[in-house]
């Protein structure tokens, strides 16, 4: 699995999250990236496209070095984190996609917009149709930050439907917490 974190997120603050509650109850093995300009990294501020290039330099260190087989490579992609995600799953062969609080693009968050600007930053609802393996995504219903409708648009536009997960009383930060089966879920998918 190759885990990109949300934005108020770096490496070292999903670590604990990730090895006492995650890998141990879904039993994947997981990378974990930093985005250049986060956390420890020496980069410049991020751009969507310094994060597409990281994500691909793991998936391409996994396939080419390790030689891990596209096939087993699942993507978790958490809020910021469903740009990379998603940008990864359109181009490259993967065996599938979890989108947990995804977004539609940045400007979505903030704007109600019925088509991507050409400046926009993360499409994800562009790059739905062109996903060619099953996309399971996880949303809060009360989600403030990234609200609940860039979930279901997401799935609307998604070429393999996975029946989606929406959390009554969660948000954008606290889907675990409202979501007794979240991790029955995650191995459902996988």
């Amino acid at each position: 699995m190759i885990f990109s974190h949300g934005n108020a997120e770096d490496i070292y603050l999903v670590q604990t999250w990730l090895e006492s509650y995650f890998l141990k109850n879904v039993h994947v093995n997981a990378v974990v990236y930093e985005y250049t300009g986060f956390g420890e990294s020496n980069g410049k501020v991020p751009s969507d496209d310094s994060l597409y290039n990281d994500i691909e330099t793991v998936y391409l260190y996994l396939t080419e070095n390790l030689n891990i087989l596209p096939e087993r490579i699942i993507l978790y992609g958490r809020s910021i984190g469903s740009g990379p995600s998603c940008y990864l799953a359109e181009n490259f062969e993967v065996a599938g996609v979890v989108l947990h609080s995804p977004l539609m693009s940045a400007l979505r968050v903030v704007f109600n917009l019925r088509w991507t600007l050409p400046f926009d930053k993360f499409p994800n609802i562009d790059r739905m149709p062109n996903i060619d393996v099953p996309v399971f995504i996880i949303h809060g219903r009360r989600d403030e930050i990234v609200a609940c409708n860039h979930a279901e648009e997401l799935h609307a536009a998604s070429k393999h439907k996975f029946q989606p997960y929406f959390v009554d009383g969660a948000g954008h930060n606290n889907v675990e917490k409202f979501a007794s089966d979240y991790l029955l879920r995650i191995r459902e998918f996988i």
